[in-house]
């Protein structure tokens, strides 16, 4: 990598600031105000932290690799400066290179090199480095005494053919805070056969996390079994750190990463690396190994609720444009290879004479950041193939479908009640209702599933039952059978099936059952044996159900704010694990 050489006025601005504070804090000692001592130090630090966030000399001088014998014989660990966060290229760059320097020696399965969360983003996480005269795969298990605790064992995946490789770069998620975390280490041919076996230990008694190590469980009626993977707790919401979290299937605790602030949203995969939201205008991707490789800016508009990809592999995230009064009603699209940001469409132009009709919320219970009129809240986006897309507006309770959106973007349909749009001139497009049944309303977490005949499909989603628009103050809900208006307390939420007709312009209820009431936020996951994932944001409730909607088991969490925004189970099978 080639250097950066420091900037003369930077040593000067450093000197500079170093003097001032001196003087700053000689004249409140003199004064006697400790507080305020306290302060002018923190400032000060915080500019010379400033001040070297773009020099590669001095990160080199003050981060370092070095072996760290609390957590165990022959463990490494990184040391750096307080303050800086790990979703900084340049110190991802800086600490590769030292890793590089480590990897000149050769390492062996019996003598690895190990290094504990290198890249500072999994706080449970071990990374390890050998080779093998012959092809062959690793597989490993975690035991604490924690009687409460079960082993955690996976097979660890190489990207190779058969899984078996004679490099191998790995990292070991599932240790335990607070423990010290036995390990068995086994090599195996392709064939799973047993080679040889490696025992040691990673005592991380001293490491702190933000999350609960352990979430309450209770057993539904259910016998079926739980899906393999890990539940990831995809926002918490907290006055204080933010972070991601994945929980076993016991709700124990086996990874963490903290992120910059408001929350991760959803995890997607492409081309080997994971992709997740670190603040309101990042995202990191991030390798099997836990490098963040790199980051992509939203400009001026910030990311809220949802992302996918589109044809081309280009990230497709639901914006708000900060440069305008209106929220949550773009979509943008941020180019992977040359990192530009386009807004493919700003919904207020399609639905100008309806936004004249709202009003601004006045409320108190407001988003991170957010102040303008959020007419249309879209929260879920499904990408479809050829650049149509189906969307959920919690705003309006309905569920549209634009296609053809980045060129010519036509819309299709509104799946809501007709009351919500008549008198508008979008009521046309309001599909009819076939059957009975109570309308969805507020929303969340679209799920698309296609059907042998063309424009025929279904839609999963967690149906609030929440009855309120602060951008519609005076529409009644209770005429639509909708009695819940408070975010947090009400009678209960569903998990609800559409079956779409295009072609009869016509949608049905075609499946569902209560869930615990959350008004807002919340997610439903189908998984692709039958069961289903449901999570009750604002109870800090998370389930997993079989195909027949019987509980198999709960997971309660202690809220550190207000809610628990999604759950996600992956298996992170061809990531970390082999399949």
């Amino acid at each position: 990598m080639k250097k950066r050489k420091k900037l003369i006025h930077e040593k000067k601005y450093c000197s500079m600031i170093k003097k001032v504070g001196l003087v700053v804090l000689f004249l409140l000692v003199i004064c006697g105000v400790s507080y305020g001592v306290v302060i002018a130090v923190k400032n000060i630090n915080q500019k010379i932290l400033e001040v070297h966030l773009n020099d590669e000399d001095w990160l080199n001088e003050h981060v370092k690799i070095s072996r760290n014998t609390s957590l165990g014989n022959d463990i490494y660990s990184v040391t750096s400066p307080e303050g800086f966060e790990p979703y900084d290229m340049l110190y991802q760059e800086v600490i590769q290179d030292k890793l590089d320097i480590l990897l000149e020696k050769e390492y062996t399965f019996e003598k690895p090199l190990m290094i504990y969360n290198p890249y500072g983003t999994n706080s449970l996480g071990l990374n390890i480095y050998f080779s093998t005269e012959e092809a062959t795969k690793v597989r490993y298990t975690i035991h604490v005494e924690d009687k409460d605790i079960n082993d955690f064992s996976r097979t660890l995946s190489n990207g190779e053919k058969d899984n078996v490789t004679t490099e191998h770069q790995y990292q070991l998620i599932g240790f335990i805070a607070g423990e010290k975390n036995f390990v068995t280490l086994e090599l195996l041919d392709k064939n799973d056969k047993k080679i040889s076996t490696k025992e040691f230990v990673v005592d991380l008694s001293d490491i702190k996390i933000n999350g609960q190590l352990k979430l309450e469980v209770k057993d539904g009626e259910s016998k079926e079994q739980l899906t393999n993977g890990l539940y990831s707790m995809l926002g918490n919401d907290s006055d204080g750190q933010d972070y991601l979290a994945l929980y076993d299937n016991n709700g124990i605790l086996r990874m963490e990463t903290e992120i910059i602030g408001y929350r991760a949203h959803r995890i997607l995969f492409k081309d080997g690396n994971m992709f997740y939201s670190i603040s309101q205008t990042r995202i990191a991707e991030v390798s099997p190994l836990g490098q963040v490789v790199e980051i992509y800016r939203t400009g001026h508009y910030q990311l809220h609720h949802d992302y996918t990809f589109d044809d081309d592999g280009n990230l497709i995230v639901l914006a708000n444009n900060t440069t305008k009064e209106t929220e949550e009603d773009c979509i943008i699209k941020i180019d992977l290879d040359t990192k530009a940001v386009t807004e493919i469409i700003d919904f207020e132009d399609m639905f100008k004479s309806y936004v004249k009709t709202c009003e601004l919320d006045d409320s108190n219970f407001r988003d991170e950041g957010e102040d303008g009129l959020d007419w249309l809240h879209l929260n879920s986006i499904v990408w479809l193939e050829g650049g149509d897309v189906i969307l959920s507006s919690r705003e309006t309770s309905s569920i549209l479908r634009v296609n053809n959106v980045e060129d010519d973007p036509e819309l299709v349909y509104l799946l809501a009640d007709k009351k919500i749009w008549e008198d508008t001139e979008f009521e046309g497009y309001v599909y009819d209702k076939n059957g009975d049944f109570k309308i969805q309303a507020g929303q969340h977490c679209l799920n698309y599933e296609a059907t042998d005949e063309e424009g025929v499909y279904y839609l999963t989603f967690f149906d609030n039952n929440y009855g309120k628009s602060n951008s519609q103050p005076d529409f009644d809900y209770s005429k639509l059978g909708i009695e819940n208006n408070n975010a947090f307390k009400g009678t209960e939420s569903y998990y609800y099936v559409y079956k779409v007709d295009e072609n009869k312009k016509i949608f049905e209820l075609i499946d569902s059952f209560d869930v615990p009431y959350s008004g807002i936020v919340s997610s439903v996951q189908p998984m692709d044996n039958g069961n289903v994932i449901i999570d009750s944001g604002t109870a800090g409730i998370f389930g997993e159900y079989d195909e027949n909607h019987k509980l198999i088991r709960q997971f309660t969490a202690k809220l550190n704010k207000y809610m628990v925004y999604r759950v996600f189970k992956y298996t992170f099978n061809d990531f970390w694990f082999e399949d």
